[in-house]
């Protein structure tokens, strides 16, 4: 499989006419086909990176980035690593079972309930 392969693997099924734009920018540099096989690479981290670099430049909640560089942005996420990029992997904390729950019998109920059964 190539890097632009690999690209246009991860991009099915997407509708974000945004993205699609600057996958097919970097589809269209076939010279940076190696750097698209890397696979600590994702088009949704290479999203979040353009985001916040868009941030940056925000002033007063406002920003305008031009194509030429969001593409720019685009093709540095590719060319340089995660650490160079100051891009820390986010981990989702798993949930840890409960290893000493206590399993309360039901009681059985026979004749009428109290108030004292309900509990």
């Amino acid at each position: 499989m190539t890097g632009i392969e690999r690209l246009q693997k991860l991009v099915e099924g997407q509708e974000d006419k945004a993205l699609l734009k600057i996958v097919t920018y970097l589809t269209s540099r076939e010279d940076l086909d190696n750097l698209y096989l890397n696979e600590e690479k994702s088009l949704k981290e290479m999203v979040d990176y353009i985001k916040g670099l868009a941030k940056k430049q925000a002033k007063n909640g406002y920003c305008y980035v031009d194509d030429e560089e969001v593409y720019k942005w685009a093709v540095t996420y590719f060319s340089k690593s995660n650490e160079e990029l100051e891009i820390k992997k986010t981990t989702i904390p798993t949930l840890k079972k409960e290893e000493n729950k206590q399993v309360v019998p039901e009681k059985e109920i026979h004749g009428q309930l109290t108030l004292f059964d309900m509990v």
